[in-house]
C-alpha cells in the first residue's frame, strides 16, 4: 500500500492504464516488472518520499563498483549469476504472484484490508515472504520466524482475508480482466514533506 505516484511499490497512474486489464498487457508488465521498479525508485527519489537522487547516484556507483570487483577476482559468472537470479524472481512463475498478493484488493475498491499474507507451500522456498500481515505488523522479526508469529496470535491473523494458493492468485491477476493495478491499495497522502497543514 501507499501513496499513487509516490511510493516505489506502487505503479504510477500511467503505468496501470498503459498495462490495463488485458492478460496480454499484465503478462507483459510482469515481464517487465524488475525495469519498472528501478523506475519507480527514481520516481519516488524525486517525489520526496525515498531516496534522494544522490542516494541512488551513490548506491548505483556503489554496485557498479562491487560488479566490477566480482568481475575482476571472480570473472563474469558472479555477476551472471546475479543478474540471472533477479530474473527469475520475478520471472514467469506462481511465487511471483507474491507481488499481486501483498498488496492487491481482490474485493475490489474500497476493501479494508490493507495487506494480504499467503500460507502455503511456496513459502518453503520463498522465504516465508508470503507471511506478508506478519511481517508489517513486526518488521524485525526474522523471516524463519514469521510463521511462529502467525501461532501466536491466530484470533488476529486467522481473522483476515488471505491466500492458500499462489498459482491460483497468479493466474486470477493474468486471466480475470476485472483485476488490474488499480486493484492495488491506495491511501491518500497523510503527511510527508508535501502535505498540507
Amino acid at each position: 500500500q501507499g501513496v499513487m505516484d509516490g511510493d516505489a511499490d506502487l505503479p504510477s497512474a500511467r503505468e496501470a492504464r498503459l498495462v490495463g486489464a488485458s492478460p496480454l498487457g499484465k503478462l507483459a508488465w510482469q515481464l517487465a516488472f524488475p525495469l519498472l521498479q528501478l523506475a519507480r525508485t527514481a520516481r519516488a527519489g524525486a517525489s520526496g518520499r525515498g531516496p534522494s537522487r544522490a542516494w541512488l547516484a551513490a548506491n548505483a556507483a556503489l554496485q557498479l563498483g562491487a560488479d566490477i570487483a566480482l568481475v575482476v577476482v571472480l570473472g563474469p559468472w558472479p555477476v551472471v549469476y546475479l543478474l540471472a537470479s533477479t530474473l527469475f524472481g520475478a520471472a514467469l512463475h506462481p511465487i511471483s504472484a507474491r507481488y499481486v498478493q501483498e498488496h492487491t484488493a481482490l474485493g475490489g475498491p474500497g476493501s479494508a484490508q490493507e495487506t494480504f499474507s499467503y500460507y502455503g507451500p511456496g513459502n518453503l522456498v520463498a522465504l516465508n515472504l508470503g507471511y506478508h500481515n506478519e511481517h508489517h505488523d513486526f518488521p524485525f522479526v526474522a523471516w524463519n520466524r514469521l510463521p511462529r508469529v502467525r501461532r501466536a496470535a491466530p484470533e488476529v491473523y486467522d481473522a483476515l482475508a488471505s491466500h492458500r494458493s499462489w498459482t491460483r492468485l497468479w493466474w486470477r491477476f493474468l486471466a480475470d480482466r476485472r483485476v488490474s493495478l488499480f486493484d492495488r491499495v491506495v491511501r491518500e497522502r497523510r503527511g510527508g514533506p508535501d502535505a498540507e497543514a
